[in-house]
């Protein structure tokens, strides 16, 4: 949905209400120059108010993000004046304020933690970059060719970054990344979003390509108990997708288990109930305590 003339750079309906709709893109002050532009509608899209951010400079707003935890704070991301630019507005788009700073390229994404307002990653071609304190400063993440950033549902620390490299995954906010790329066939990545469908999926959608799904938990399959003696395993893999080996010490009231994270790198090991226990913060794949034939589940650490 565009809100009128040349917007439609992104478009965002709030979740505090159906109601409130926020589009941003470019919208005329000239038919030669075009400026940085959110648009919001407070009836569900019959009336329209537009915010002309960059003034009389050129610009084009291609991200809009809402902070879960202070819903009136919204973050717009593009470029202005041919630089990268970033907006903020406290009163629910009603008027904006430029940051301090902004990333060194344009902002395509917007991610704020679901728990801190002032704490946001932008996507751009330069990379990630992570402001702690709304926007004052930035530190680059990531120095890949990006679209698009986004958090992991219920586990903000753990990050999937799409670009021209394809997917690549960080479990530690930020601080070191694995590529994810099995199954998309050498595909630039634009766009990423997450949707529930018995389980987290991911889905890419790809430069002269289709879209392209990867489910965290699919391809886990369970090999029969082998061993001999008190020591007996179940083991669980997956490939390409993360796996978890399983060990049940037959006699003793414990499980033992070995921990991967999502580039199927092992990050650990625990017994009993100590599951996580030490494991930075991010998501992981673990099998359920007491049984063999339990499922798989993720726990996420903080």
């Amino acid at each position: 949905m565009d809100s009128y003339y040349d917007d439609g750079g992104c478009c965002i309906v709030h979740p505090d209400s159906t109601d409130l709709i926020l589009t941003g893109g470019k919208g005329p002050i000239t038919q030669t120059n075009w400026s940085f532009v959110v648009s919001y509608s407070r009836n569900g899209g019959r009336n329209w108010t537009r915010c002309n951010l960059s003034g009389s400079s050129s610009g084009w707003c291609y991200a809009l993000a809402v902070a879960p935890s202070a819903t009136s704070t919204i973050y717009a991301g593009g470029q202005a004046s041919g630089a990268a630019a970033v907006y903020r507005s406290t009163d629910f788009g009603s008027s904006w304020t430029k940051t301090a700073t902004a990333p060194t390229d344009t902002v395509f994404s917007l991610e704020v933690h679901p728990t801190d307002a002032a704490r946001v990653v932008a996507g751009t071609p330069d990379g990630a970059f992570l402001t702690t304190n709304s926007g004052e400063t930035w530190t680059n993440l990531h120095g890949g060719n990006l679209r698009v950033v986004r958090q992991y549902p219920g586990g903000p620390d753990t990050l999937l970054a799409g670009g021209a490299a394809g997917v690549s995954i960080s479990t530690d906010a930020g601080s070191s990344w694995n590529s994810m790329n099995a199954g998309l066939d050498g595909r630039v990545v634009n766009a990423l979003e997450f949707i529930s469908h018995g389980g987290p999926y991911l889905i890419a959608g790809t430069v002269g390509g289709s879209c392209y799904a990867w489910q965290f938990e699919a391809g886990i399959a369970e090999r029969p108990a082998t061993g001999d003696g008190r020591r007996r395993t179940a083991a669980l893999e997956a490939w390409p997708n993360p796996f978890v080996s399983y060990c049940r010490v037959l006699g003793h009231e414990r499980d033992e288990f070995r921990i991967f994270d999502h580039s199927g790198r092992q990050v650990g090991t625990a017994m009993g109930d100590h599951i996580g226990a030490g494991l930075a913060a991010g998501v992981y794949f673990v099998r359920g305590i007491g049984s063999a034939a339990s499922p798989v589940r993720i726990i996420k650490t903080r």
